[in-house]
């Protein structure tokens, strides 16, 4: 079976999803599938350099992270109008896949609202291969009122004619697909979580990690690690530390994001006073990452949306509870089998869940165990691209589905 995955940014600056279909590509080759990924060179507010419409590595690209896969890279069109460098146009995309995309027996769509994926739907479509469209997030509620004129028209116009073509949704939790319904999106669907990879356990990264960021030994680490972006709610964890002072925190952001939200950021911080508790460290990944997520003490995700919560999985697999917020999709996964705390995105309640972990060291040791028996049970990758490969053999052997037209956005 060969799959094309269509995504329009492998870039780690783009978030979790980026790294979650290198590392679903990667396992479902290791089960057989000849899978590849198709997208663009996208690099947040710039480009990388790679050859264009050749089959090469991820591996031999250095701006992107993660395990080494087969991608097609098709060159972004810079531009100062943020709207347009958001939606990813890439000219020499669209004649490639009229070109190859019959060489496919499914094509995996990976986000809307973009010319990657946009185009990826009509040319499937065209061409009569069937097509899964996993929203990343996209219509849910939060990210519907975002920009909401520009995705009215998108979906009343061409979006509402290709997600009708696809043969089904892929959501990563209930939450994700309960609120496409209600938003008017039915229709044939999956919902199947990404895997996640279980790191080595590093014993002793308690102590390196603390000489790394020079710090004394027992302070209390808290980690801050995704994508700087509004949605994200970091100024209210910024907000709570500035009312813990009698406590020996030390706050790690990590992530990279638009450089002015990251000097808003970096003032927030100098006008409480933190300078000496924050440790703005920009984006991590490999050893000093995983360094990162074993030696903290507490992980917190105060996001306002999320599909799924990629960072919070991988904070579970490295044995660390977690403090998020109902927005976050797993918040439900997370209360039922007690991996960490789930409160209101505002400083106050923020900083009682802090207290609460910092104040009860072995009900946060026992929670971080919870979180890392729940990621190798039921989020391994192994298993999810099982589970995912079963999907698609089902969809390959039968006609594409004619999903209803969604309806417009609530006035």
């Amino acid at each position: 079976m060969k799959i094309l995955h269509i995504i329009p940014s492998l870039s780690p600056l783009r978030g979790g999803p980026s790294q979650a279909i290198l590392e679903m590509v990667q396992a479902q080759r290791q089960q057989g599938i000849d899978a590849a990924i198709a997208t663009t060179n996208d690099h947040g507010d710039v480009t990388f350099l790679a050859p264009y419409g050749q089959l090469i590595q991820s591996g031999s690209v250095p701006e992107l992270v993660g395990p080494s896969v087969p991608i097609w890279v098709f060159p972004r069109v810079l531009s100062q109008v943020a709207a347009l460098r958001e939606f990813a146009v890439a000219p020499a995309f669209a004649p490639w896949l009229w070109q190859h995309m019959a060489d496919y027996d499914l094509v995996h769509i990976h986000a809307i609202f973009n010319y990657p994926t946009t185009v990826g739907m009509a040319i499937a479509r065209a061409q009569g291969i069937p097509y899964i469209v996993r929203p990343i997030g996209s219509l849910c509620c939060w990210s519907l009122e975002q920009g909401r004129a520009k995705k009215q028209l998108y979906l009343n116009t061409l979006g509402r004619w290709l997600l009708r073509g696809c043969a089904a949704f892929h959501f990563t939790t209930p939450q994700e697909r309960q609120e496409a319904m209600a938003a008017g999106f039915e229709g044939a669907s999956f919902t199947l979580p990404h895997g996640v990879q279980l790191p080595a356990p590093l014993p002793a990264a308690r102590c390196p990690l603390r000489q790394i960021l020079r710090v004394a030994d027992d302070a209390q680490i808290v980690l801050f690690l995704s994508r700087l972006h509004p949605k994200k709610g970091v100024e209210h964890l910024i907000d709570a530390l500035a009312t813990l002072a009698d406590e020996t925190i030390i706050l790690v952001i990590a992530g990279r994001g638009d450089a002015d939200y990251e000097a808003q950021l970096a003032r927030r911080i100098r006008s409480a006073g933190l300078d000496p508790q924050v440790r703005q460290i920009g984006f991590v990944s490999g050893s000093w990452k995983t360094l990162l997520l074993q030696g903290a003490d507490l992980f917190v995700l105060p996001s306002y949306s999320e599909n799924l919560g990629i960072a919070l999985l991988e904070a579970m697999a490295a044995g660390v509870p977690v403090v998020t917020t109902p927005g976050v999709a797993i918040a439900p996964l997370i209360q039922q089998h007690q991996t960490g705390l789930v409160t209101a995105a505002d400083a106050p309640n923020l900083a009682t869940a802090l207290q609460h972990y910092l104040h009860h060291p072995e009900t946060a040791r026992q929670h971080g165990q919870n979180g890392r028996t729940l990621v190798e049970t039921e989020f391994s990758w192994p298993t999810q691209a099982a589970r995912l490969i079963e999907q698609y053999a089902e969809l390959t052997q039968s006609s594409p589905l004619a999903l209803p037209s969604p309806s417009p956005l609530p006035h």
